[in-house]
């Protein structure tokens, strides 16, 4: 987390206006709002229908709810980096998106049961199974594909921006654990299990969908 809070402060720091000038063409600045969290971002122009950009997102949630006699407390934390590359079809505002997203989203839950735990369809007391957590990580590194519609950096002024696409994250990772004070071997091959078959149930889960809505000014 300390990785992308430095990047952000790095990136408000930048001199836009300088690198606009040493490299003989315009930066276009961003604000947006998408499914990989709250972010900021800029492109510069390599070409007349080419550009390059860069984007940070960054977001997290947390929620308590309980389901089937067990609370829940939930983390959601959104974190990347995205290194793209846009082709404006015909030099016009729509444009094609190639590139990679450093992924760093992670998924973390604790459980606390109001009765039993079940692990692998057994059921075992909370005296006996302790803390229960979860989390779900994935692949650092992620190629994206996707489509979107933006002003061109080459052009001044404002301009609204969307984007469309897919970040192939590979199968999920999960990772369950049970403090299990009583150090009951069954309980752990249970949890072991019980792993393994949410591993199997989020291997689908391999696309992210992209959608992404913002403001942007180029200067």
């Amino acid at each position: 987390m300390k990785k992308i809070n430095y990047l952000f402060a790095l990136f408000l720091a930048v001199p836009f206006s300088a690198l606009a000038d040493s490299a003989g063409a315009k930066v276009d600045i961003d604000v947006h709002a998408s499914t990989l969290g709250l972010g900021a971002g800029f492109a510069i122009p390599i070409s007349d229908n080419f550009a390059g950009r860069v984007n940070l997102n960054k977001y997290t949630y947390t929620t308590s709810f309980t389901s089937d006699s067990i609370n829940y407390d939930a983390s959601i934390k959104l974190e990347s980096i995205g290194l793209l590359a846009d082709w404006h079809l015909f030099s016009g505002v729509t444009h094609l998106t190639a590139g990679a997203i450093y992924n760093n989203n992670e998924f973390n839950m604790t459980a606390t049961p109001v009765g039993n735990y079940v692990f692998n369809g057994v059921s075992y007391p909370a005296s006996t199974v302790g803390t229960a957590s979860a989390s779900v990580t994935f692949n650092k590194v992620a190629p994206y594909l996707g489509l979107g519609w933006s002003g061109r950096a080459s052009k001044t002024g404002f301009s609204f921006k969307s984007d469309i696409g897919v970040m192939y994250q590979g199968s999920p990772k999960a990772k369950l654990t049970a403090t299990n004070p009583l150090g009951n071997a069954q309980l752990a091959a249970d949890v072991a299990a019980a792993e393994a078959k949410m591993n199997t149930d989020l291997e689908s889960y391999k696309l992210w969908p992209v959608i992404s809505v913002g403001l942007g000014y180029a200067f």
